[in-house]
């Protein structure tokens, strides 16, 4: 039961959706949870929007000694309700992370030894078409330790062992999931994606890696654009269906969604390159020639030797690596919101990412478009592209 003393807040996943003259309806958009509260309840959650004592608050609502029982119940029910925490508890918001990694706090992540931290947004505001992938990171977090668990002997991440190949993936990578961006709600361009920027530069600086799970195409936006607060000299490898470019654009981003966000990508100084594959969408007009735009259309790299298509891109860069999931063809995967035919298969999805990957200093990886499914198969292809992707840049270089 919560004390007069205690300091809470308002648990920093949850949205309010809306509200009336009867009270107002709070959501967690990581799982699409949701509850309505009466009008009193309302007000006083409202009352912890700051970190407050019980004690001022019941200062506040004027109740002495003999009503302070009634407001330590109602405290109590918004509490059981998930609507009040403890300040300073970890306001992570998933309690196993993606392939069951360990959970903690974005502080946690950067005290501990983790090379790479992952970072789920559940946005979809900047879809133009079919909603869906806010969901994507629960669900690819639920499906993926179907593929993979992380594990541990004495406190060593030890991977698990792949038969294909005859060695354990992840072996030695101490990898952390510091859960969704949530607490502010997912308007289009609004503070989720400003947040993501931050910690993706507070990921960065602290020389680890940022594994971002969307979320719609946009959020690599802010992602490239938290990289670059650290790393001057960008370049960026897009594997996608879509152009999501049109023309160079600088400056201000309200117009930025899923299909144009590479607008804003190439117009930032820091980013000296985009080396996009799979590229098949039919377009009235070409895009707007930029010489930072390198292309391998449709499957076309498929055809050259990664180590000529490394060959092609400009030296001495640290490189983002962004996977649109319509990269693949719809016969492999049809849980995302644009399909079009002609895509790569798994296995030469797989083949690609990992060699480009093993060969190129990666600092950062983000996957999107993922719409949840009540089959785990589109998860697993998904997660497995993911797993390999992390394998080859956190074991780039072993023999």
């Amino acid at each position: 039961m919560a004390g007069l003393e205690d300091v809470l807040v308002i648990a920093p996943d949850v949205v309010r959706r809306s509200a009336d003259a009867d009270g107002a309806v709070f959501w967690w958009p990581g799982t699409g949870r949701e509850v309505r509260v009466g009008r009193t309840s309302a007000r006083l959650l409202a009352l912890f929007a700051l970190p407050t004592a019980v004690s001022a608050v019941a200062a506040e609502v004027g109740a002495d000694r003999d009503r302070s029982d009634v407001l330590l119940g109602a405290v109590d029910s918004l509490r059981e309700l998930g609507l009040l925490r403890p300040y300073g508890e970890p306001s992570v918001s998933v309690r196993t992370g993606l392939f069951g990694l360990p959970v903690t706090d974005l502080a946690g992540a950067l005290r501990g030894s983790a090379r790479g931290v992952v970072v789920g947004v559940p946005y979809d505001a900047g879809v133009t078409y079919r909603a869906g992938a806010r969901f994507g990171p629960e669900y690819l977090r639920r499906v993926s330790t179907g593929l993979f668990r992380a594990g541990f002997r004495d406190g060593r991440p030890v991977g698990m062992l792949d038969p294909v190949t005859g060695r354990r993936v992840l072996d030695g990578v101490a990898l952390v999931d510091i859960g969704d961006l949530t607490g502010v709600a997912p308007a289009r361009n609004g503070p989720m994606l400003t947040d993501l920027a931050d910690t993706v530069e507070a990921v960065a600086a602290a020389d680890r890696v940022p594994v971002v799970l969307g979320g719609d195409h946009s959020i690599t936006l802010p992602v490239v654009t938290g990289l670059a607060r650290t790393h001057d000299r960008l370049g960026v490898l897009h594997l996608d269906a879509h152009h999501d470019y049109g023309q160079v654009r600088t400056g201000d981003r309200a117009d930025a969604h899923h299909g144009n966000f590479l607008d804003w990508v190439v117009g930032l100084d820091a980013v000296a390159c985009v080396a996009q594959f799979g590229i098949r969408q039919l377009t009235a007009e070409p895009p707007q020639h930029s010489p930072k735009l390198l292309g391998w259309p449709g499957r076309g790299a498929l055809d050259v030797p990664v180590d000529d298509i490394v060959a092609a891109l400009p030296p001495g860069l640290r490189w983002h690596v962004t996977i649109d999931v319509d990269v693949l063809d719809p016969s492999v995967l049809s849980s995302t919101g644009t399909l079009l035919p002609g895509g790569f298969g798994h296995a030469e999805a797989v083949a690609l990412v990992d060699g480009l990957c093993r060969r190129l200093d990666v600092v950062g990886l983000d996957v999107v478009e993922l719409i949840g499914s009540a089959s785990d198969a589109p998860g697993i292809v998904v997660a497995d592209l993911l797993l390999r992707a992390l394998d080859a840049v956190f074991t780039r270089g072993r023999s």
